[in-house]
């Protein structure tokens, strides 16, 4: 018989973790959330830049937010919702189904994929997204090889080109606009160190196989490089809603619209909240 609770919460990073606190603290106390990692945070748990705060990093961020948590709050942590039924109904991959009255969706945003360019050429090792990069260097300890070209001048792109000018390689930054284009914060926090950015350009080709020796730009330059990163742009996440957003459920965080900060992020995760105890109203 499948577990049944009146608010259920899909995603424990910054959004769907605001919303089970603000649940809880209003008093609700048939609700749960399902996480797909082994803990709660989302993305907050692989950044070690700054800028969360005086001294705080996204781990430390995540850790300052969780330290309130109720304990007492069901977590399906480790489980992945692969459906949502008609009749309220989350199926995890496992089989196992969780009735609800009313979802919170908290499932981040995705990254446009390297693919889904328009770029002639193989697909060698060394291609990656600038998130998948960021998770493998500072969840999983890898270091990537150098030089280094990041295609996008945004806040993940101009965040591991700071990460990448740390271990020491030799990054150039190519960004079609004519200037960079994440928050100031980040671009500020480039200063000094030896980043090559190229303006006014795209990468046209990829170069090598089966390992990435370089990339064509737009301009025609060839760039050497060992690592390619394309930080293009993020996707809300909504794919558990293929028709739209159905009367019983809310969107929070990420999968919502993209946030520049956390701040707003938590902020729209207890608003979730609210909406949802209306709905059960």
């Amino acid at each position: 018989m499948a577990e049944r609770y009146d608010v259920l919460i899909v995603g424990g990073g910054g959004a769907g973790v605001a919303a089970a606190k603000a649940l809880w603290a209003a008093g609700c106390r048939s609700a749960a959330l399902v996480e797909e990692k082994p803990c709660l945070g989302g993305i907050l748990r692989q950044c070690v830049h700054p800028g969360f705060g005086p001294g705080l990093d996204g781990r430390a961020y995540a850790a300052g937010l969780l330290q309130d948590f109720p304990p007492e709050f069901p977590c399906y942590l480790g489980a992945t919702v692969t459906a949502l039924e008609p009749d309220r109904t989350a199926v995890l991959f496992d089989g196992r189904e969780i009735g609800f009255r009313v979802l919170i969706l908290a499932t981040g945003c995705r990254e446009i994929p390297f693919g889904a360019l328009h770029v002639v050429g193989t697909r060698p090792r060394g291609v990656f997204t600038a998130g998948q990069m960021q998770e493998m260097i500072n969840c999983h300890g890898f270091v990537p090889r150098g030089p280094a070209v990041i295609l996008g001048s945004g806040d993940i792109g101009l965040v591991m080109a700071w990460q990448l000018l740390r271990l020491d390689l030799s990054v150039t930054l190519v960004e079609q606009a004519d200037r960079m284009t994440g928050l100031l914060q980040n671009q500020e926090r480039l200063a000094g160190l030896p980043l090559r950015f190229v303006p006014d350009a795209t990468v046209r080709e990829i170069q090598g196989f089966p390992d990435l020796t370089g990339v064509v730009l737009s301009d025609g330059q060839t760039v050497p490089c060992r690592t390619l990163l394309s930080a293009v742009g993020l996707k809300p996440e909504r794919e558990l809603l293929p028709a739209g957003v159905p009367e019983w459920a809310v969107l929070a965080g990420n999968c919502s619209r993209i946030h520049p900060r956390i701040e707003s992020v938590l902020r729209e995760g207890e608003q979730a909240a609210g909406q949802a105890l209306m709905k059960l109203r």
